[in-house]
């Protein structure tokens, strides 16, 4: 065996080790016990399951709005940044979840690397998703990080991705923040929902 040929398959060994390895540390993500998609609706959405029943996260495009402008009419300018924050109509969603301060949602035909979940201040009449915007017109504007919540991939069945976020969301408004598909990043929707913290049974 040459020095080279000795090289070459060390190197791949060294690979394979590593691959190997990694596959350890990180194993491919398995349905919980509750993933039972039976009566999952077909449309592309994100969906909760309370009782044994699906609930549809309604969804609003999310427009960044500045100073009451929308942002789309400030790109024509150049430079600088400021704050921003796309708006959700009503006080309050209609989906309201008690009991349960790290739900499971379920991500039918939705990425989950092209959403976030995002706290909303509530408003008397709408809901806002505060934002840091650039005047750049290449960028979007960006959810701060201290309302984001980081979520868990809990499972994966077929088009169907269930994530749970990684703390206890506390009572309030929320949004899971999306990509309204690959060729139209620029809008995004907002399926919204309420926690409402620990009901009386």
């Amino acid at each position: 065996m040459t020095i080279r040929t000795f090289f070459v398959s060390s190197i791949a060994c060294a690979t394979l080790l590593t691959v190997a390895l990694t596959a350890q540390d990180n194993p491919p993500p398995t349905p919980p016990g509750t993933m039972d998609l039976t009566g999952i609706p077909e449309p592309r959405g994100i969906y909760y399951r309370s009782a044994g029943d699906w609930v549809t996260l309604q969804n609003q495009v999310l427009l960044p709005y500045w100073e009451g402008r929308a942002v789309a009419l400030e790109l024509l300018n150049v430079g600088g940044t400021d704050h921003t924050a796309a708006q959700m109509s009503g006080s309050h969603s209609m989906v309201q979840i008690g009991n349960d301060p790290r739900p499971t949602f379920y991500l039918h035909g939705i990425s989950p690397g092209d959403v976030h979940l995002v706290r909303a201040t509530t408003k008397a009449e709408y809901r806002e998703l505060r934002m840091d915007v650039s005047k750049h017109f290449w960028e979007w504007a960006h959810y701060r990080a201290r309302e984001i919540t980081d979520f868990e991939i809990q499972g994966v069945n077929g088009d169907v991705v269930a994530i749970r976020p990684s703390a206890d969301l506390k009572p309030g408004e929320y949004a899971i923040a999306s990509v309204y598909a690959s060729g139209y990043r620029w809008v995004r929707l907002g399926f919204d929902f309420g926690i409402l913290g620990t009901v009386p049974r």
